[in-house]
């Protein structure tokens, strides 16, 4: 009772000490509560994309990832064949022929094995460019579509983070370019003392260079994506004179290619030889997939579709064909003349100024520098940056839009150490092949579920609705996953074993790593087809009814079977254009057939949703019926 009594007393002085300070400390902690609540609201408000420059602002949808219109679809066969020329007349291509070392091959075989790898990126890029032509969609959508609108954000995740390991390779070589234009400026930077600690692989050189090189990309993204084609077409010419006059002027001080051009020497022999010719397809396949995941992206911005496909082939087999070839002759020249092999275009740069640091040497180095810069600029640009961008304004539509999108991608990208990537060829080959095993099941799924599954017929209206055709299973597709997971998973060990050979010895698994461009290809081509036969895809809407979106001319939307943007009223576009994502009319704009046709009847005349009011007309005929009935299912 004692202790009673004195644990009651006790209590009692807490309970009155507290009730005394209470008041004063709640007060206090609720100030301090609110003042940091407002401090957060306040600056998630200062992030936040201005209303004005967004329609709506929802994972769902939002302007930036909306199908293109057709007055921005203005790239023809130059635009097209610019896209991968960026890529083929790049530092990179010039240098990938060493690659051929790393494998065993000799550099005929390396060349050979090139053109077999760009016939198969041909074929997959050109399929993969389908549903950007067809509905004027990028790969947002495109993933959408076919993972589902919940299970399509794994693959956005995946092409940022592949998006941000390209950009900071890519923007290393550029750096590298940066400086040989100050290298022609001045003798002092030239000879430059490294600052940095031995252990950082890369100098003081490099560095500045890498970080001017950031910022002039970051001048690129005052444009939009559908501008940059006229500086991707100079940018190849001016960069294919550049790297013709290196090589000639090589060639006329060694009166001959070399030596090294003419071996024929292979160090693989047998079966070892065989993969070897396997590896580096696949690795050059993986060395340019992320222009094949992002076909879609700038094949919406194509004119027609033949300048789609010769603009990509001729760019595919000509300049990525001459300009390793280039390369190999640098390296056989420049071995006779120097005593050295240079295989990086730097290098050779870098001994003519340093040797001789003439009025020709350093106007050599400045137009060559310039040159090399933009193409590195360009390919940042549409294989990173903008790509990058796209999907961050996807996922935070709120607080980023594509050029936010791509500064943040720019600033992540120092995060990825890209100086290490150049360390050795090895190095090399694994970073690019990591980007085939990753990504080709990918492309593959994609192809098959456009030709095989839903006939190249995409709703795109629908892509924006949670509740809509593309729901499947609680927003994923889980046909898509399980064929994802079965053609990725296998080329992990063999890119854990690129890294150490001494992991394991298992010769199967290496070679399996070895082709992975096609054996992944393959199993989840096939797989994800048979899955769909056993289970069958439910498709209720083939496509959508009208061009709510403004992204075809009114022929292509009536050979469709959709109305044409400048029939629709104003009414019926914002019907689309204003729902919030979640929920729609589970009924079409038009209620039935005999509405679409009637729509679409005599000379009937409707104001255009386009400021510049322009009227036009439809004619009666049957074959616009016809087209209306072809192939397209309303609910």
């Amino acid at each position: 009772m004692g202790f009673e009594n004195k644990l009651s007393t006790t209590s009692s002085i807490v309970t009155a000490t507290s009730s005394t300070l209470s008041p004063s400390h709640s007060t206090s902690n609720r100030k301090s509560h609110n003042s940091t609540k407002q401090f957060l609201t306040k600056s998630f408000k200062f992030l936040e994309i201005p209303l004005d420059e967004r329609e709506t602002l929802s994972f769902l949808k939002n302007p930036d990832i909306q199908p293109i219109k057709s007055e921005y679809q203005t790239w023809g066969f130059w635009s097209n064949f610019a896209y991968w020329g960026v890529l083929s007349f790049s530092v990179g291509t010039w240098l990938s022929a060493s690659s051929g070392l790393s494998a065993g091959l000799s550099y005929p075989e390396t060349i050979g094995s090139f053109i077999v790898g760009d016939v198969v990126t041909i074929m997959f890029t050109l399929a993969n460019s389908y549903p950007g032509y067809d509905w004027k969609i990028g790969f947002t959508l495109s993933q959408r579509f076919v993972f589902g609108i919940s299970g399509s954000v794994f693959g956005i995740l995946l092409r940022v983070l592949m998006s941000i390991v390209n950009y900071g390779s890519s923007a290393w070589v550029g750096g590298l370019c940066i400086n040989m234009i100050l290298d022609s400026w001045s003798h002092h930077y030239l000879h430059l003392p490294n600052t940095l600690s031995k252990h950082v692989h890369m100098t003081t050189k490099e560095l500045i260079g890498f970080i001017l090189f950031q910022v002039i990309c970051c001048i690129g993204y005052l444009f939009k994506p559908h501008q940059i084609n006229i500086m991707l077409i100079c940018s190849c010419i001016a960069t294919c004179f550049s790297m013709m006059g290196m090589v000639i002027y090589l060639c006329s001080k060694a009166h001959g290619v070399g030596d090294l051009f003419k071996s024929t020497h292979a160090t693989a022999t047998g079966s070892d030889r065989a993969w070897a010719w396997v590896y580096m397809i696949s690795y050059w396949f993986g060395s340019v997939s992320p222009g094949s995941v992002n076909q879609s992206d700038y094949s919406r911005f194509a004119s027609s579709q033949p300048a789609i496909w010769w603009g990509t082939i001729f760019a595919l087999l000509i300049p990525t064909t001459l300009v390793p070839v280039f390369g190999i002759i640098g390296a056989s020249t420049s071995e006779k003349l120097y005593g050295e092999q240079f295989w990086m275009p730097m290098d050779i740069f870098n001994y003519w100024l340093t040797e001789n640091y003439s009025a020709g040497a350093r106007a050599a180095s400045f137009f060559c520098g310039v040159s090399f810069a933009m193409s590195q600029v360009g390919y940042i640009l549409e294989n990173a940056g903008f790509a990058s961008g796209v999907d961050l304004a996807g996922l935070l539509p709120k607080y980023i839009n594509i050029k936010r999108g791509a500064l943040l991608t720019a600033a992540l990208s120092f995060a990825v150490q890209p100086w290490n990537f150049y360390n050795s060829s090895s190095t090399f080959l694994t970073v690019t092949s990591a980007f085939g095993v990753i990504m080709t099941p990918m492309i593959s799924i994609m192809i098959c579920d456009n030709f095989l599954i839903r006939k190249r017929n995409y709703s795109v209206a629908q892509a924006f609705i949670y509740d809509g055709e593309y729901k499947y299973t609680k927003g994923f597709n889980w046909k898509a996953y399980v064929a994802l997971a079965c053609g990725m998973t296998p080329g992990f060990p063999g890119i854990a074993w690129q890294v150490n050979n001494n992991y394991f010895r298992n010769k199967g698994i290496v070679n399996f790593y070895y082709g992975d461009s096609f054996f992944s290809f393959l199993i989840s081509f096939f797989l994800y087809w048979i899955l769909c036969l056993i289970w069958p895809t439910k498709i209720e809407i083939k496509h959508d009814d009208a061009d709510y979106y403004g992204a075809f001319t009114d022929e292509m939307a009536m050979k469709k079977g959709m109305i044409p943007y400048s029939q629709l009223t104003e009414d019926e576009v914002l019907k689309h254009m204003k729902h919030d994502g979640k929920s729609m009319l589970s009924e079409s704009t038009f209620n039935d057939e005999e509405d679409i046709i009637s729509k679409l009847d005599a000379n009937v005349k409707t104001k255009t949703l386009d400021n510049d009011d322009v009227s036009e007309s439809i004619g009666t005929s049957s074959d616009m019926h016809a087209h209306m009935h072809a192939g397209h299912t309303l609910k």
